[in-house]
């Protein structure tokens, strides 16, 4: 009980949560890319609700139960199951309003060691939404049990919900801080050459009009002496920008590094730029997983006083497998009242407020609004602030959904302030 209750206090949404909604892709395969984060974070009620996912514990019941009545109540109980390769799957509880859906699952290993508190669902789908993510929130090694939380935006309205996951991660690690046999002060200026679209399989960062240019491929062989599964193939300059290559294991999705700059005060450079993509025995760039270009901007630094480190992930086990379960889901109804504000590239027209939090609708181009805040104004007198924000706009239509850190009671709400402005509910 104790282990269960340590995994469930403090559950945080994924940093990068604003970016990733805005990403509008229907399946998920993970791909080595830069993740984009957001400046704060609340821990919302929606990750506090884990404890439902080890339903099949009633101790664990009883303690989502004392930690919040008012969110186990509005969790819909669904307890599918389905087991492939002694490996079970369970849909233990959700919930959906018109703009998103959260889903409550855990994996269980029956037969051996294939799950850890390192677990990653690697490769999923939904039926429901445009844009997804997915969070291991919460580990029992007693019952080698891991406790999962699916998160879907921006789908259409429909009781029928399908949840597939083909593949997922274990026993990972990370090596930080990792150091190169490389002084920048060597490095040369080179030509790049355009890539090919169809051999590029992710990519992170700025986005670049004109094609995507990276450095021919290389004969270095420069390596990390803690690890050697990686190799530096070539690096060089290029109109300001620093081009580092790197060669992976054939084919591996899997194994991945963060690179960046770092100089002696501690100040570190990001890439602008990461693209993964192949290269066949002759070097010709080809559709696979082997290469990988990052990139920096250097425009405004002395290279020489930098040194070129990574972050290495690195994963023991990557388990494929077949678990699908379809499930009905009902829609919890929210309220819309008319909205009007002029945001500067977009306006918003509407408010929605559902339990799961607020919703503004409008239409034009919301894709720089980071910031926006909101505060519930209850009968009582007492204030909710809403931090925790979404975005999920499609082509002109803007939404954006600021996410509660507990149930919201529409009959309680008197107003809502939005970035000061007051709408009366």
């Amino acid at each position: 009980m104790d282990k269960l209750k340590e995994s469930v206090e403090s559950i945080p949404l994924p940093k990068d949560l604003h970016k990733r909604a805005k990403m509008g892709v229907s399946q998920v395969k993970k791909k080595r890319k830069k993740m984009w984060l957001i400046p704060s974070v609340a821990t919302v009620f929606l990750a506090s609700s884990i404890t439902v996912g080890a339903a099949m514990i009633d101790d664990v019941k009883n303690l989502l139960w004392h930690i919040s009545p008012e969110i186990a109540a509005l969790l819909e109980p669904i307890e599918s199951t389905v087991e492939h390769d002694g490996i079970k799957m369970e849909i233990v509880s959700a919930m959906q309003d018109e703009d998103m859906a959260v889903v409550y699952v855990t994996m269980q290993d029956v037969e051996g060691n294939r799950i850890d508190e390192t677990l990653d669902i690697y490769d999923y789908f939904i039926s429901k939404g445009r844009s997804f993510t997915v969070e291991r929130i919460g580990f029992d090694p007693t019952t080698k049990t891991a406790f999962v939380r699916f998160m879907s935006f921006n789908g259409s309205s429909t009781d029928n919900f399908k949840l597939k996951i083909r593949s997922f991660l274990s026993d990972k690690s990370v090596l930080e801080d990792v150091t190169f046999p490389l002084d920048l002060q060597d490095v040369e200026k080179q030509q790049t050459e355009i890539l090919p679209d169809d051999t590029i399989r992710g990519s992170g960062g700025e986005s670049r009009e004109g094609g995507v240019y990276v450095l021919p491929a290389g004969k270095l062989n420069i390596q990390t002496p803690l690890y050697d599964r990686m190799r530096i193939k070539n690096i060089g300059l290029h109109n300001d920008k620093l081009y580092v290559q790197t060669e992976w294991p054939a084919n591996n999705a899997i194994e991945h590094g963060e690179f960046y700059l770092v100089n002696p005060a501690g100040q570190k450079i990001l890439p602008t730029e990461n693209y993964s993509y192949g290269r066949d025995e002759q070097g010709k760039s080809i559709y696979a997983y082997n290469y990988e270009e990052n990139i920096f901007n250097v425009k405004d630094i002395n290279v020489a006083e930098y040194e070129l480190q990574a972050k290495i992930y690195t994963a023991g086990q990557y388990v494929e497998g077949d678990w699908e379960v379809t499930f009905k889901l009902e829609e919890m109804r929210g309220q819309s009242v008319p909205f009007a504000m002029d945001f500067g590239d977009w306006k918003a027209k509407e408010l929605k407020v559902s339990p799961l939090g607020l919703t503004i609708i409008g239409e034009g181009d919301a894709t720089e609004t980071e910031e926006l805040t909101a505060t519930i104004v209850k009968k009582d007198g007492s204030h909710k602030e809403l931090k925790s924000l979404v975005s999920f706009s499609d082509e002109n239509q803007v939404k954006l959904k600021l996410l509660s850190e507990e149930p919201l009671k529409l009959d309680q709400i008197k107003s809502i302030m939005v970035n000061g402005f007051k709408v009366n509910f």
